[in-house]
């Protein structure tokens, strides 16, 4: 071996002892992190665990005071509500005229038999002991009597405490809780008396004490008590299932094999009145318990305990580190298959953005839509104050209200668009089912749309070709659909020009018919760039021919959704600066007998809105409401007076009643046929307007049966129609009050 091929030799030899130095530092690094991040995780494990038993620990104390607190709290009402039933007795007693010892043995059994009490007796100063039937079956000798003086020894007020008594029969005792109340200064045949009490069986409060929060396999792991302040045992539930043979609670922590508090110490406690918890264990048990203590108001001298097995936040926690370490393996799996949903859904990211855009042109349309015509609505006001005593500018105020009136209005629609809107997108439509006329329902379209349409100037042409003139449909819902239509029309129709409602139907089998409602104008037309978008919320069309005209953006939303909810469709054709044609079709069942009170309707081909047109159907329903008066029951009192002038302007004698139970005196102390009729306001204090129809009902008078009344309200959920109906309301009326429909309803029509 020459001297050049040694050094490529030598060379190579250090070349390679360098590459396994690296390797074998690289070993010891990759070693060296593995132990780490072993030591690392077994740190973060172990601080976990620890953290995570704290955490058990805490979420459990703090789930024992929640419940102990409630069971505390429901058993403070209950005996609250105990002694305030043992004053009212007595002072029934007082009301009854019971003055002699005779009149209130005879009482106290009623008493007993209406309470929740099982006996009742009165004390007296010298320890005689009135009873009657009820009392004395069970009541012992001499003892009892001394036992109950005993309680109010010390000048207790009211007293709470175990009475227990063994049944004259086999001797079994019967296990009761006593409740007793201080007299002041209540005499019987000249005997005077200490105290009222009453005693019941002892399950009315274990029943409020019972733990099921934390059994396992039928068997509760919780435990509560009701002790005195001696420690002595008043209820203990599962006593037996804590080898507790003890009716008093220190000999039974006497016998702990580990406690972290003593006897003294619990006793100092409880004499402070404070909150505490420790852990305690007696020889056999398998887990320790924790005791959690907390005191009653100072007045009852008690303390409420629950007990909880040490084994159900050790489950728990075993149960989360189990799921930790579960977690912990699946976490990389997961990231993996989130990456791959994050990398398949990016189309995702670009809707949710697209949704919060649309929010917030939510917003802002919205803000727009209520602030520009509140601002106009609260200058106009100014305006009227101002000028109200201005007598040469009556002309202008005037107009100044009619705006005002059509702002308002307007600010109405928008709030029941938006509601309805609401309640189609989260699939809450109500599509109620109902015979109806279609010459009726486009005679009142017409009706409430001819004035609007003729005065901008515009022809209102109507078309009927009925085949089926009474159908299965929702009256209320199709109607607003084509009030949305046409109403839309007529916002976008030049003066001179016209507009065309339609209906026809075609019979598709011997039950159904497709009924297809066609609105054309002759207006300012849609562009091709937003036919495609006029069904969606807010939207609506900006170009120098809409400018001014105010809209929602909604109501053709909301018509969408509707017919789509009819098991219809809506479509639209329309050519810019030519006009606009709007076709509704909506499938139906043929009603073949049209209902009874349809029937004049069906014969008149007139329409319930407008029977006061002809005359005799005004003057009849006038004079038969006009016979007696109209009680407004309304408790906010703008809306009273408001609601009462109206009428009184319209030559109807008028009541006011500001709640239910007012409602219900006044129409009890009316002459009979007086009251005519009642508009009640469903929410109202004291007595809510369902409470107060029904005892109106129950009145025996015959004109209690017979006198309408009206359910006013500011829901309009079809839920809260049903429940004004089948409460037995005649009629329903949405807040605000559409003056109109108010006056139609009472049988005055307008002209």
């Amino acid at each position: 071996m020459d001297f050049s091929t040694k050094k490529e030799y030598d060379e190579s030899k250090v070349i390679n002892k360098g590459m396994e130095l690296v390797e074998k530092k690289h070993r010891y690094v990759y070693l060296l992190l593995v132990v780490s991040a072993l030591l690392i995780i077994f740190g973060v494990t172990f601080t976990y665990i620890r953290q995570l038993n704290r955490t058990i620990l805490d979420n459990i104390i703090h789930s024992i005071s929640e419940i102990a607190a409630h069971d505390k709290s429901t058993i403070e009402t209950y005996i609250e509500i105990c002694w305030e039933d043992l004053a009212e007795i007595q002072e029934r007693f007082v009301n009854y005229g019971c003055e002699s010892i005779e009149d209130i043995e005879s009482r106290m059994d009623l008493e007993c038999e209406a309470s929740s009490f099982t006996h009742i007796y009165l004390l007296a100063e010298d320890g005689t002991l009135c009873m009657g039937q009820c009392g004395a079956e069970d009541l012992g000798g001499v003892s009892s009597k001394e036992e109950l003086m005993s309680y109010f020894a010390n000048g207790e007020e009211r007293v709470v405490a175990r009475f227990d008594e063994k049944t004259a029969g086999d001797g079994t005792v019967k296990e009761q809780i006593l409740y007793g109340v201080r007299l002041q200064d209540y005499e019987v045949d000249g005997m005077r008396m200490l105290a009222m009490i009453g005693v019941s069986d002892i399950s009315s409060i274990q029943d409020k004490m019972v733990i099921d929060s934390y059994k396992k396999d039928g068997h509760g792991r919780g435990h509560s008590a009701l002790i005195d302040m001696e420690g002595n045992y008043i209820v203990d539930i599962g006593k037996e299932g804590y080898r507790n043979k003890y009716n008093n609670l220190f000999d039974h922590l006497a016998e702990a094999v580990s406690s972290e508090m003593n006897n003294e110490e619990v006793a100092e406690k409880l004499k402070s009145r404070e909150t505490f918890a420790f852990y305690h264990s007696h020889e056999g048990e398998e887990h320790q318990e924790l005791f959690y203590f907390i005191p009653f108001d100072e007045e009852m001298n008690l303390y409420f305990i629950m007990s909880l097995s040490e084994s159900v936040f050790t489950e728990q926690s075993k149960t989360f580190v189990t799921m930790s370490m579960v977690m912990l393996v699946l976490s990389m799996m997961t990231v993996v298959i989130m990456l791959l949903i994050v990398m398949k859904y990016q189309n995702k990211t670009l809707i949710a953005a697209e949704r919060t855009r649309s929010q917030r042109e939510f917003l802002s349309n919205m803000s727009h839509e209520i602030r520009t015509p509140l601002n106009g609505l609260i200058g106009m006001n100014h305006l009227i104050m101002a000028h109200i005593d201005n007598e040469g500018q009556r002309g202008q105020i005037r107009e100044w209200l009619r705006k005002s009136q059509s702002t308002a209005n307007y600010l109405l629609s928008l709030v029941n668009d938006v509601l309805d809107m609401s309640k189609l997108q989260a699939g809450k439509v109500d599509i109620i089912r109902e015979p109806m006329l279609i010459s009726s329902m486009i005679d009142e379209i017409v009706a409430m749309q001819a004035d609007n349409i003729e005065s901008r100037g515009v022809e209102f042409i109507v078309e009927k070709e009925i085949k089926v003139p009474c159908i299965a449909g929702d009256v209320t819902r199709t109607k607003q659909i084509l009030m949305n239509i046409v109403g839309n029309a007529a916002k976008f129709t030049p003066k001179g020009k016209w507009i065309k409602l339609s209906v026809s139907q075609r019979q598709t089998d011997e039950s159904h018919v497709l009924t297809t409602y066609c609105c054309e104008d002759r207006g300012i037309g849609i562009s091709k760039e937003y036919i495609g978008q006029i069904f969606d919320s807010f939207s609506q069309e900006r170009h120098r021919h809409s400018e001014g005209i105010k809209g929602t953006g909604l109501g053709m939303a909301i018509s969408k959704l509707l017919t789509n909810a009819m098991g219809g469709d809506i479509t639209v054709e329309s050519e810019l600066n030519v006009g606009s044609t709007f076709t509704v079709t909506i499938p139906s069942l043929i009603v073949k007998e049209i209902p009874e009170y349809l029937q004049e309707e069906a014969e008149e081909c007139g329409d319930r809105c407008q029977k006061g047109d002809a005359g005799a159907g005004e003057e009849q329903a006038g004079s038969t409401w006009r016979q007696g008066k109209i009680m407004v029951v309304e408790d906010v009192d703008l809306n009273a007076e408001v609601l009462l002038e109206i009428l009184s302007m319209e030559g109807f004698e008028t009541a006011h009643a500001a709640n239910g139970q007012e409602a219900l005196n006044m129409f009890r102390e009316s002459a009979p046929g007086e009251c005519a009729i009642i508009l009640m306001d469903m929410q109202m204090p004291e007595m809510d307007a369902c409470t107060a129809e029904a005892e109106i009902r129950k009145l025996t008078r015959a004109d209690a049966a017979s006198v309408l009344i009206y359910a006013c309200t500011a829901n309009t959920f079809q839920e809260d129609r049903e429940r004004a109906i089948q409460s037995g309301m005649d009629d329903f009326l949405t807040k605000p009050i559409d003056v109109s429909v108010l006056l139609k309803k009472m049988g005055k029509a307008v002209r």
